[in-house]
This record gives C-alpha cells, sequence and structure tokens, in this order.
C-alpha cells in the first residue's frame, strides 16, 4: 500500500498511530492542527486520505470537509477520537467521512479501514454534479 496520506493530528497524540502505520508503505505528512491541515490540503498539495482527529486544538474535523469535497482527485477522511461512539459515527459518516476509528487503535482494523477508504472513493458521491451548457 503506497499511498499519500496526511495525519492531522495533536504532536502529543499522534505517536501511537504513526508507530502502527510506520511498517506499510505510507508516505505520511503531518498537521498539528486544522490551520495548518489546511495549508496542506491546499493545491498543490494531493493527498488520497486525510486520517484527522476529531478533536483538533483549533477546529473541528468537519471544517476540513469542504476542502477534501472539492480536492481533485476527491481525498478520503477517517476521523481518529480517543473514545468512540455511535452518535459520533454516525455523524462523522452523515458528513461525508469515510469512518471513525477510535483508541486503543487495532492494527489490522486501522489498515482494514485505510484500505478500504483507499480503494472506495467514497468522498465522490458528495461532489456536486458539474453544471452542463445546454446545447
Amino acid at each position: 500500500m503506497n499511498a499519500q496520506i496526511l495525519l492531522a493530528m495533536p504532536s502529543q497524540r499522534r505517536e501511537g498511530l504513526l508507530h502502527l502505520l510506520g511498517h506499510h508503505g505510507l508516505n505520511i505528512s503531518l498537521a498539528s492542527t486544522s490551520m495548518e491541515a489546511r495549508q496542506k490540503l491546499a493545491p498543490p498539495h494531493t493527498y488520497e486520505l486525510l486520517l484527522v482527529d476529531a478533536e483538533l486544538p483549533d477546529g473541528s474535523w468537519r471544517d476540513l470537509i469542504p476542502l477534501l469535497v472539492s480536492s481533485n482527485p476527491p481525498c478520503e477522511m477517517v476521523v481518529c477520537s480517543r473514545t468512540g461512539d455511535e452518535r459520533l459515527w454516525a455523524e462523522v459518516i452523515q458528513c461525508g467521512a469515510f469512518d471513525l476509528i477510535s483508541e486503543p487503535y487495532e492494527q489490522q482494523e486501522v489498515i482494514r479501514i485505510i484500505q478500504s477508504a483507499l480503494e472506495g472513493q467514497y468522498m465522490r458521491q458528495f461532489r456536486r454534479p458539474a453544471r452542463t451548457r445546454a446545447s
């Protein structure tokens, strides 16, 4: 699995996930804040997947969804949470993210979700269809 991934998570929280992902051929860039993630998601950068913490210090994962929907090609999102519950999971899915993973991270589950997100192109369904001119 060789993919461009942006991990947007405060530095004190990302070490466990980085260690877990370290041996899977993923190209991981880091962002510690929502603002830094926005800068890294802006063209010309292209990422296939954004792993984003549910609790960024200066914003929310929800704020990043419009950037992902409009990116070309679309970038998938997986939200990472200290505590995952059904209500947060439902919100994540309804807002357009691919899935929610929660601590403690289980390596096989995290890798399965990442692979599915990269293969599925889930975010495409949230793009607005291009308007066509009538001839």
